[in-house]
């Protein structure tokens, strides 16, 4: 099924009586076309005094672009009012996933039979399924850093942004080589656009096998040219 408004704000307000006491204001419920996940809660953080955290502006998302099992649905509403709950109230936890967030999901699970997990992140296959067979293109570094792995860094397609970000690859001091493609595969649409350093570490024969049709590109941090 695709979410709609409506459904989510129904189960949304029966959820809240039934697993939260009523204590959770309805948010915002904004649908997306996300590829990356199916849902998120969204909120603006400050960092006060002695580091207390403040939770403000909670914003619910829900991808509209997958095909939802009714269940997976309602378990993805419920995941994202855990951790609603949680900013909300201003409650420590030891990371996003934490104790706290496990023992309330876990007491979900047993008490109302759901079965809600730590993530609820689409597969790859998934998101491939998503994204079709359409040309996508992408300008990606390929790095390889200290550990020996492979990772894939994707930037917006504008040649200042990806001079920048080369300099910032090249200066850090785990990765060992970076090369740079141009390529329409969806494939390499899994991999988000981002001026962050944060890569993602692909599987070598993957990688090689969609690199046969990829456009080798020659960056040094000042010019950028095929």
């Amino acid at each position: 099924m695709k979410p709609t408004v409506e459904y989510i704000r129904e189960h949304f307000d029966l959820y809240n009586r039934q697993l939260f006491g009523g204590t959770l204001p309805v948010p915002p419920i904004h649908l997306t076309n996300a590829r990356t996940y199916m849902g998120q809660m969204v909120c603006k953080k400050k960092v006060g005094l002695f580091g207390k955290k403040h939770f403000s502006d909670f914003r619910l998302r829900i991808s509209q672009r997958f095909d939802f099992e009714e269940t997976e649905l309602q378990d993805t509403i419920i995941h994202e009012m855990i951790h609603y709950y949680i900013a909300y109230n201003q409650i420590d936890d030891t990371s996003a996933h934490g104790d706290t967030f496990r023992q309330m999901m876990n007491d979900i699970n047993t008490r109302f039979s759901r079965h809600l997990t730590i993530s609820h992140r689409t597969s790859r296959e998934e998101r491939l399924q998503v994204i079709g067979s359409q040309p996508r293109p992408r300008i990606f570094a390929v790095l390889t850093l200290t550990d020996g792995y492979h990772y894939i860094k994707a930037v917006p397609r504008i040649e200042q942004r990806i001079l920048t970000m080369h300099q910032r690859l090249a200066s850090s001091p785990i990765v060992t080589s970076i090369d740079w493609y141009f390529s329409t595969d969806p494939f390499f649409a899994l991999f988000p656009v981002s001026m962050g350093t944060r890569a993602q570490r692909v599987d070598p024969a993957e990688l090689q096998s969609h690199l046969t049709t990829a456009t080798p590109l020659h960056c040094d941090g000042r010019t950028l040219h095929t």
